[in-house]
């Protein structure tokens, strides 16, 4: 089904070239952050937007109304026949649209293989976004993605340059930086220092965060895990056990259910620091920087609040701009300094183009439209 929503026409400029309709896919529910930046700039440059999501996707961002001509609401209940149907509705709902370019927001899974066998034949052109760079080193699903897909983004200079594009095939990157922010300011009488989503062994060096912060003598930080932190999962409720153990109770911030968007939005407002937890020889380095990065940088550049990385990834050189180096035994002094010096790294922040959110934009519209 759609739904018309007509009050993006104020956003549209009205100039020389053809307004086209561009419609951004996403059916994964699991990089909704990663829109915002792309309807800004397709908006901004004068063209309309139609999104292709599930309900939950929709509920959760009403900040995306504005920007949307029409949605398409996916439901993926049922058989894989069904499944496949609700492909070959997305693309008649498109087609009926009168949309010119599409792009996958997670191109990647069953789903989006079947939508580009669907449109192999369709006019509408593809993009894809790439959100690990596994799947573009021998995956088969990937390989049948790419008979439609002949553009792929990633998020991360650095991981563009540990990839070869497949024959045929485009590559280059952006950063999804634009968020919904918050001016509602917290009266704080401690530095803040988040973490940006639950409490997950698999994501973030948990035994090595726990080692850090035993280390902090300072009562006036908190460290705050910005996402659901599920109570009856393992991992929670062991790292929850270890904090009363070492008596870190006070120190240390979670949430057992979702973060409300404007909630989410204003406790970052009110962050100094963000710790994305990544460190070598852990799962989390299995996770990121090498095949994928992690969330927080794009949070990090978008609203300019400084990282602590672990010092085995200073050669990133996109986040040496926005980044403290430390050692997990160094941390509570890194730290330290880092909060000394936090605002001026800020300031070199707003004043880096690579981490301005216009600058990003027209990056990823010269791609979109090349």
């Amino acid at each position: 089904m759609y739904s018309e929503n007509l009050t993006n026409i104020d956003l549209l400029k009205s100039g020389e070239h053809t307004i086209e309709t561009i419609a951004l896919i996403e059916v994964a529910g699991s990089h909704d952050e990663c829109l915002l930046t792309q309807m800004h700039a397709i908006t901004n440059s004068g063209n309309r937007v139609v999104l292709v999501c599930t309900q939950e996707i929709r509920e959760r961002n009403p900040h995306f109304e504005p920007y949307v001509d029409a949605f398409f609401i996916v439901t993926f209940n049922g058989s894989n026949f069904k499944r496949l149907g609700e492909m070959r509705r997305t693309l008649k709902f498109m087609e009926k649209k009168g949309v010119t370019r599409a792009v996958l927001n997670t191109a990647q899974g069953d789903l989006m293989r079947n939508l580009c066998i669907i449109a192999l034949f369709s006019s509408i052109e593809f993009t894809g976004i790439i959100h690990t760079t596994r799947k573009l080193k021998g995956s088969f699903t990937q390989r049948m993605i790419s008979k439609k897909v002949k553009k792929y983004l990633l998020l991360s200079e650095y991981l563009l340059s540990t990839v070869k594009a497949p024959k045929g095939v485009s590559l280059d990157y952006f950063y999804p930086i634009r968020f919904v922010t918050s001016t509602e300011v917290i009266e704080k009488r401690t530095k803040v220092v988040t973490v940006i989503g639950g409490v997950e062994n698999r994501r973030k060096d948990l035994n090595g965060f726990l080692q850090m912060i035993e280390q902090i003598q300072e009562e006036n930080i908190r460290f705050f895990f910005l996402g659901k932190s599920d109570p009856s999962n393992e991992d929670v409720q062991h790292f929850q056990e270890k904090i009363k153990e070492l008596g870190l109770t006070t120190k240390i911030v979670t949430f057992d259910d979702f973060v409300p968007q404007k909630e989410f939005s204003t406790y970052l407002n009110n962050t100094d620091l963000i710790l994305p937890l990544i460190h070598p020889d852990t799962p989390s380095a299995d996770q990121y920087f090498k095949n994928q990065i992690s969330g927080a940088m794009s949070v990090s550049f978008g609203l300019k609040i400084p990282m602590l990385i672990h010092e085995a990834y200073q050669n990133i050189e996109e986040m040496n701009g926005a980044s403290f180096y430390y050692s997990v035994d160094s941390f509570s002094e890194v730290l330290s300094s880092s909060l000394q010096t936090v605002d001026s790294k800020k300031t070199a922040m707003k004043n880096d183009e690579r981490y301005n959110v216009d600058f990003q934009e027209e990056r990823y519209l010269k791609f979109l439209f090349s």
